[in-house]
């Protein structure tokens, strides 16, 4: 909902358009004489924006409903196809790429890997090419895609697309602007845990939430705050870097430069690191971690709850200094982000301490590790199913 000001006729109008299009989506096929009853609007009016809808090649007639008199009530349904939306997750290794429809179905998905020290510029020239080859193979119409959200794990200033700081990917200040001529599509830049968070909102485990903060752990910490359904960024766009919040005085250096941060030691890595210290050996992944755990290995055990106490002195923290009214933790560990939650709550009772929060609720995402690149491709769907940045 808009901010309390006088809305203009455009606006009005838009907004009207919006509330027609998102429920037709949400319903799949509709009548309109549904769409009057629920939206509260006139049948000459549901007919004047259908119309609308269905010149701009988004909806069309799908047919009659059944009636037990009179005229039959018209069904108008989404064309799923009608427009397409790129999302990019760019990772200190790994660029992962997704392709969606009007109705936020995937229809593509897509990879490719890269050292540390790749440049941005080159993982962008690479990322070109397989946005060109996913556009070629599945035939698709230029004008039918929206744009590319691409999102990161830093700092973003969306309005300027310009990647602020972004430390695991040893970037700082980087415009996407040239990118965006280069590849001639509209560029949504994000903050991969605010595009998240937003996910989660839309399409996740945090439908009936309005205030939460989702916290997003991979090779750092990231965190999209949501206060009255609206993505909290800050004066300077900067709000929910609670990964380098300083939780220790143990003299280790996170990439930021700083030492004591939270993703030093609850972070994806920190995870890995602890197992590899008990094991006296490198090279673990996190399913080899958790089948080590859930096989009774002593090792993982205790690297498992070494890693909670850490991660929910973070979240401890972010509760007192947001009051939200949940947790959501996805990111590269939402996979197995339950067993955690449940050696943490229910094991190690950790929430019994929290302050005045001990019956928070703290659940793991329904987009487990995907959220990020969901987010990324719902970005510029915005344009057609929201008619104002949900950003405070």
């Amino acid at each position: 909902m808009l901010r309390k000001s006088k809305l203009t006729q455009e606006q009005i109008s838009e907004i009207n358009k919006v509330k027609i299009i998102r429920l037709i989506k949400e319903k799949e096929e509709i009548t309109k004489l549904e769409l009057g009853t629920k939206l509260g609007l006139s049948h000459t009016t549901i007919n004047t924006y259908i119309q609308t809808l269905i010149d701009e090649g988004l909806v069309q007639i799908a047919g009659v409903a059944a009636s037990s008199g009179g005229r039959k009530p018209i069904i108008v349904k989404l064309i799923p196809e009608a427009k397409y939306s790129f999302g990019v997750s760019i990772t200190p290794t790994k660029a992962y790429i997704v392709l969606v429809n009007l109705a936020y179905k995937e229809t593509t998905r897509d990879c490719f890997s890269y050292g540390r020290d790749e440049k941005m510029e080159n993982i962008l020239r690479i990322l070109k090419e397989h946005v060109e080859k996913i556009i070629k193979d599945n035939l698709l119409d230029r004008k039918k895609i929206l744009g590319i959200g691409i999102v990161f794990p830093g700092t973003v200033d969306d309005d300027k697309i310009l990647i602020e700081s972004a430390p695991n990917l040893k970037v700082k200040n980087y415009s996407l602007k040239g990118f965006q001529e280069e590849i001639g599509m509209k560029i949504y830049a994000e903050k991969e845990a605010n595009a998240a968070a937003y996910a989660e909102q839309l399409v996740g485990n945090a439908k009936d939430e309005g205030n939460f903060v989702y916290v997003s752990i991979a090779e750092g910490i990231g965190a999209g705050v949501i206060i009255e359904n609206y993505i909290y960024k800050g004066r300077k766009k900067k709000a929910g870097e609670f990964g380098h919040m300083k939780v220790s005085d143990e003299k280790i250096k996170c990439n930021c430069g700083r030492y004591g941060c939270w993703e030093r030691f609850a972070s994806k890595n920190a995870l890995l690191n602890y197992f590899e210290q008990y094991k006296n050996q490198k090279g673990y992944s996190l399913e080899e971690l958790f089948y080590a755990y859930n096989h009774g290995d002593i090792d993982a055990i205790q690297a498992v709850e070494k890693y909670a106490r850490y991660l929910f002195v973070g979240i401890e923290n972010i509760l007192l200094s947001v009051n939200p009214d949940c947790i959501v933790i996805g990111g590269d560990l939402g996979g197995y982000a339950e067993e955690i939650i449940k050696v943490a709550v229910d094991k190690l009772k950790l929430t019994e301490n929290f302050f005045g929060y001990e019956n928070i609720k703290i659940y793991c995402s329904g987009l487990k590790e995907n959220g990020a690149i969901i987010g990324a491709a719902l970005l510029p769907l915005e344009e057609i199913f929201n008619y104002q940045k949900n950003v405070i």
